[in-house]
């Protein structure tokens, strides 16, 4: 089944984005009164509810060459999706991002933003656009990034692509150290009780810079959604190199996930229910196998550039910028075949233990209940949504 995106849901939001995170950055730099409780907000968040028990069993990927002869423990996509791609500076050449609103069927994975933009110094249109964006109001248009805002409950991964220049992050953990981290490198943050931060594009004055990467959030589980706050640098150039293989068939797997899990063994940071986060390069004519070692994980692909093939009951195309959610409970491998002639393809592969729990999304904020948000947002009035110890005891009488 093919579905074209909700404009609704996908313009809704970017509305949460647009609108949330500037305020919540002008209440806490300047006046917290103009901050609004988040139940006078009805735009501003989403309830999803689920009643199911969550899975239990743990998940990986592992790339394998080995293309069994029988479909029936292969995955089928239950839908393949379409989604909006939104102009962003310059759109003229090419900038926009693709905002995945993801649901029920993708937990714990809540939103996944593939993000194209270029600067050039030479840009005559540059400057003015930027003073036309702060004059209307539009916000992020003149700073060339995303100013100071909070997050509290999830898990962010921030991957930028090989080649790309880079994306400078600043937070309260790290207080004014700005990291700037460019092509090959990941940021994994757990935002946990609360922080904030702030990330802008690289641009010079001396040539042009290409910035491309992948957004993605993932849900926290509530007994995690306290947890202190924490940043990690995967990848190129950290200490956390990548786990990759280029396979004999010339199939190429960064398995991201896996450096993750890796690279925090040993910390303070609380394991999370898990996920598998793989980029996969296919080169023409080839195929790659993925195992899923429980079929009630959720599983999901979206394509960057070229044309997957799923070989699953039947053949199931997915186009460039198309994302494929499959079938839980079906089987637990995955086969997909670039059939192209000449051009590779370029895909993201996601799975995870669905934590099936209620959602509740208050802009950067997801919570399980509208209580939580409210008090989140209290916090951010109050000027105390870094106290974690406030928050705690908060959540503690929800409890009792």
């Amino acid at each position: 089944m093919n579905k074209i995106p909700n404009p609704m849901r996908v313009s809704q939001f970017m509305l949460v984005l647009m609108i949330t995170i500037p305020e919540c950055c002008d209440g806490l730099a300047n006046d917290s009164s103009s901050w609004h409780p988040i139940p006078h907000c009805p735009s501003r968040r989403e309830v999803i509810l689920s009643t199911s028990t969550a899975a239990t069993v743990a998940s990986s990927l592992v790339g394998k060459t080995n293309c069994a002869d029988a479909v029936d423990t292969y995955l089928s996509a239950s839908s393949i999706n379409s989604h909006l791609a939104i102009p962003v500076w310059p759109s003229w050449g090419g900038g926009r991002v693709i905002p995945i609103s993801l649901e029920q069927d993708e937990d714990p994975f809540l939103l996944l933003a593939h993000h194209k933009h270029w600067f050039d110094p030479k840009d005559p249109l540059r400057e003015p656009f930027k003073l036309g964006g702060k004059a209307l109001g539009l916000p992020y248009i003149d700073v060339e990034g995303f100013s100071m805002h909070p997050h509290r409950g999830l898990d962010i991964l921030t991957y930028i692509l090989d080649g790309s220049d880079g994306f400078c992050h600043r937070d309260t953990l790290s207080k004014e150290t700005r990291t700037m981290y460019r092509g090959g490198c990941a940021q994994w943050m757990r935002t946990g009780s609360g922080v904030q931060h702030e990330e802008f594009w690289e641009t010079r004055k001396d040539r042009r810079t290409n910035i491309e990467l992948f957004q993605l959030w993932i849900n926290l589980p509530s007994s995690q959604k306290f947890d202190l706050p924490a940043v990690k640098y995967i990848g190129s150039s950290t200490d956390n190199p990548w786990i990759e293989e280029t396979l004999s068939n010339g199939v190429h797997t960064r398995d991201i996930g896996t450096t993750l899990t890796d690279s925090l063994q040993g910390s303070t940071t609380r394991s999370r229910p898990p996920v598998q986060i793989q980029h996969v390069k296919i080169p023409p004519q080839k195929t790659w196998e993925a195992s899923i070692l429980s079929p009630s994980h959720s599983t999901l692909m979206y394509v960057r550039e070229g044309t997957a093939t799923i070989l699953g009951r039947s053949q199931q195309v997915v186009q460039a910028l198309q994302s494929a959610t499959m079938e839980r409970g079906e089987g637990d491998k995955v086969l997909v075949k670039n059939n192209h002639p000449r051009k590779p393809v370029d895909f993201l592969l996601l799975s995870g233990q669905p934590l099936n729990e209620p959602v509740a999304i208050g802009g950067p904020i997801v919570m399980n209940t509208e209580q939580e948000l409210y008090d989140a947002y209290r916090q951010l009035r109050d000027g105390t949504f870094l106290e974690r110890e406030i928050a705690l005891r908060q959540q503690m009488r929800h409890q009792s």
